[in-house]
């Protein structure tokens, strides 16, 4: 991606009010490139403190094995995926993240790019699903602006991501 491009990105990154990430597959690490507002609010960091580092950073050693495997074998296959995460803000606090990743760029199988969006399912009352599937709804909207400058850009239609996204966050729920 050019210079351009990825201030077309940016523009995009900053405008939406979905926690949005970069990470650039090029890179050993896979790295942060990007990281908007609504993702520096939600976890406490600044963004000189976290571009530049893998976003492991938000994770404990020992937690979330099942979800990591996941994220992995999508990394490794170049396909999206949606995960629940237990992660920590800059204070240490906890919170529960609905992580979805998707390819951005590159070839199929082999993306430039991750996108990562992050939803944090603590504090929302009773309707957890229908409020994910806003996120999902409003993270479609963000990946079609995204997609008219990486015109490669993998992924499901809203419906069905909203759909994931229920899921997940119903499966997450029931996990006491």
């Amino acid at each position: 991606m050019d210079q351009k491009q990825f201030e077309k990105i940016r523009g995009v990154f900053d405008r939406s009010g979905v926690a949005l990430t970069l990470a650039d597959m090029s890179l050993p690490e896979q790295p942060l490139v990007l990281a908007n507002p609504p993702f520096l609010r939600m976890t406490g960091y600044s963004e000189g403190r976290i571009l530049g580092l893998n976003c492991r950073f938000l994770q404990r050693e020992g937690e979330n094995e099942q979800a990591r495997a996941d994220i992995r074998d999508a990394l490794a296959q170049g396909n999206e995926v949606q995960v629940v995460l237990r992660n920590y803000r800059s204070n240490g606090e906890p919170f529960d993240n609905l992580l979805f990743l998707h390819p951005v760029g590159g070839r199929p199988g082999a993306p430039d790019y991750f996108l990562g969006s992050q939803f944090e399912l603590d504090g929302l009352g009773g309707d957890r699903p229908a409020a994910a599937a806003g996120h999902a709804g409003a993270l479609s909207r963000d990946l079609a602006r995204i997609g008219a400058v990486a015109a490669r850009l993998e992924m499901d239609t809203r419906r069905q991501l909203a759909e994931v996204a229920a899921a997940l966050v119903r499966a997450w729920e029931r996990r006491s």
